[in-house]
């Protein structure tokens, strides 16, 4: 008899932040598949463990599979809705089977730091992905929050901002939230250009 597959949010990275109907659904789980970092701090030492790598067609395969005989989880940073791991299992797994649980994700854990509300923000990633309607968001006025990855830094948004033109906005930037190096950085497109500082894992809010 098949099993069912629940794909969980854990939030930004901190245990505080998994919500209790998260923290149940990891609990029934035999099998637990998500990034290292998250199944060294989630999985527990009686549970099967399965770290993704770059080959998620092959995750989801052996997903579906040892779902057939196992209870499954699977962790995936932040909320399963926004630019998630979870996107792509429902596209190739069973609807039936296939359960989410929704997380806290970085940006509203951003938002909270800056006491700010985020419902008319525009979120778009730059985390292994070019969108190219950063310039025309800013440009119309909207505040937009943008998911960064090492390559396209803070800095790099900055100057590619100034560069075609946009006003001197404000600027936010909240890196390894939750954790106990949490950082927020908020200044201006221009000297958030020139900053030396290194920004990881980060979500930028332009316009606030």
């Amino acid at each position: 008899m098949a099993h069912s597959i629940t794909v969980i949010g854990v939030g930004p990275g901190s245990p505080d932040f998994l919500t209790p109907a998260g923290s149940r659904a990891l609990a029934q789980a035999d099998l637990v598949v998500g990034a290292k970092r998250l199944l060294i701090t989630f999985a527990q030492p009686h549970q099967e463990v399965y770290p993704l790598g770059a080959d998620l067609a092959e995750a989801a395969e052996f997903i579906r599979r040892k779902s057939e005989e196992k209870q499954v989880a699977v962790l995936v940073s932040g909320d399963t809705g926004l630019y998630s791991f979870a996107d792509y299992l429902a596209e190739r797994l069973p609807a039936d089977r296939l359960t989410l649980v929704p997380g806290i994700s970085s940006v509203q854990l951003m938002f909270a730091r800056l006491k700010r509300p985020w419902q008319e923000a525009v979120i778009i990633s730059r985390h292994g992905r070019q969108d190219r309607r950063l310039i025309q968001l800013v440009q119309s006025g909207l505040v937009v929050a943008v998911l960064t990855d090492r390559y396209n830094t803070p800095q790099l948004l900055a100057a590619e901002l100034l560069t075609a033109g946009c006003q001197d906005l404000p600027v936010a930037v909240g890196c390894n939230l939750s954790y106990d190096d949490e950082t927020i950085y908020r200044g201006k497109l221009s000297s958030l250009r020139e900053s030396t500082e290194q920004f990881v894992n980060c979500v930028v809010v332009i316009g606030v």
